[in-house]
């Protein structure tokens, strides 16, 4: 059987804040492959470097050093050129980001917002519309939503739309940073459940960002733990999970809440 292509690839990632010798480490990456339908879940408190480990994947490190590779397919994020990334954002790589009603534009309809995103990436007139529609209902949302503004949905509703967007546009990676934090629990599992179908059917990458081992044990396959910008463990999350071999991982487990407590 052969085994399902890696749509990223980390190799010796560094992102420092300064220069010489006050340049400061913020997050180390050694190696990270994430194959097409996978979830690789990065944990770890705040501080940890997780999320600039995310936004490094997308380029999004200004005024930081980056070195190292971040190949998503043919092209290395890290040396990129930012009209190549422009086009990689979105069409190849999608965010969703904690709080996805505040990058909303609250002037603008929904359906407006999804057709100028997509007409960013090519895609107008009547294929655009289907696309659109066909999200939307991918993700359990009736395209009526598409009528509405941003303060007329919900929070998960907003969390849904944003995973939309990247469905409609067709990535092949998904960065999800913290992305059920911001919900109540019914919600969170409801998400949780919307990404794992997605990466399945789709053959999506998806990268999960959280602090909450609870919530990536639940559909992640292979699990990064950082801290202060250095990863303290890296495995299959069974392994990680039902034996770990850090005593970090053991603390965030054991600050995981249980029922009764």
């Amino acid at each position: 059987m052969t085994p399902p292509r890696s749509s990223l690839t980390v190799t010796d990632l560094k992102v420092r804040a300064g220069e010489g010798e006050d340049a400061r480490l913020l997050a180390s990456l050694p190696h990270l492959d994430v194959a097409a339908g996978t979830c690789v879940a990065i944990v770890g408190e705040s501080g940890s470097g997780k999320s600039t480990t995310l936004h490094a994947m997308l380029g999004l490190t200004d005024g930081l050093a980056v070195s190292g590779r971040i190949m998503v397919g043919d092209t290395d994020v890290v040396t990129a050129p930012e009209k190549a990334l422009t086009t990689l954002r979105g069409s190849r790589v999608a965010l969703v980001s904690q709080s996805p009603q505040s990058s909303l534009n609250p002037t603008m309809r929904l359906g407006t917002l999804m057709r100028r995103v997509l007409a960013r990436h090519g895609i107008r007139g009547a294929v655009a519309r289907q696309r659109a529609d066909d999200a939307l209902r991918d993700v359990m949302l009736d395209p009526e939503l598409l009528r509405r503004y941003p303060h007329q949905i919900s929070g998960g509703q907003a969390q849904r739309f944003a995973i939309a967007l990247a469905v409609a546009l067709r990535a092949d990676v998904v960065l999800a940073d913290e992305p059920t934090s911001a919900l109540d629990v019914t919600v969170q599992a409801a998400v949780l459940q919307l990404l794992d179908r997605l990466r399945a059917e789709h053959g999506i990458a998806l990268v999960l960002v959280s602090h909450d081992l609870a919530v990536v044990s639940r559909i992640a396959d292979h699990i990064v733990v950082m801290r202060h910008g250095h990863v303290v463990e890296s495995g299959p999350a069974a392994d990680v999970l039902g034996a770990p071999a850090a005593d970090y991982t053991r603390e965030l487990l054991a600050a995981v809440p249980t029922l009764g407590e």
